[in-house]
């Protein structure tokens, strides 16, 4: 197992170490647990055990058990029920002070029990790149069909005006097929 040297102040090294939020997954690098604020049904984060802010930082074994943690975590979220995950999240006494309007609109989605389509994998990598805890944890973002209007782009939509490159298609090349 990866040495955890836990930062006092680090919720996510309370996480690692078992003392918030239910694990969902765990590897000898790596814990998961469903975000309390999630974006769509099955919203997880992959975080290391040893505190370390940026992906880069990563050593040997933790690279090694990566993928490991995103495919483990993935089959978590299509074995579970995330109707009942999410009404359960709603009584827990431990988010009892945390808002719950994300947890509410995860409930009304029309799509929430279906498979997931697709998934987004991310990683705010710094605080210019929206990161707001400086701990490592990697987003496994589950995507269904008719989550957004338009999914194309995909992560690249984080900086909207420059991110429609269908725009510049070739002359002869649909926009669409591009």
């Amino acid at each position: 197992m990866t040495s955890a040297t836990p930062i006092k102040d680090c919720y996510f090294c309370r996480v690692a170490a078992g003392l918030a939020d239910p694990l969902i997954y765990e590897n000898r690098s790596f814990v998961a647990l469903f975000d309390t604020n999630p974006v769509n049904p099955g919203h997880a984060l992959v975080i290391p055990r040893r505190h370390v802010v940026s992906l880069f930082e990563l050593n040997e074994t933790e690279q090694s058990d990566y993928f490991d943690a995103i495919l483990g975590v993935r089959q978590v979220i299509e074995s579970t029920d995330l109707a009942s995950l999410y009404r359960s999240m709603l009584v827990r006494e431990d988010l009892s002070e945390r808002p719950k309007d994300h947890i509410e609109g995860v409930l009304e989605l029309p799509f929430l029990g279906n498979p997931p389509d697709a998934y987004t994998v991310g990683n705010n990598d710094g605080r210019m790149a929206g990161r707001s805890i400086d701990h490592l944890h990697v987003i496994l973002l589950p995507r269904y069909e008719g989550d957004v209007e338009d999914p194309r782009g995909g992560i690249r939509n984080v900086i909207p005006d420059r991110a429609n490159y269908h725009r510049h298609a070739h002359p002869g090349v649909r926009a669409d097929r591009a």
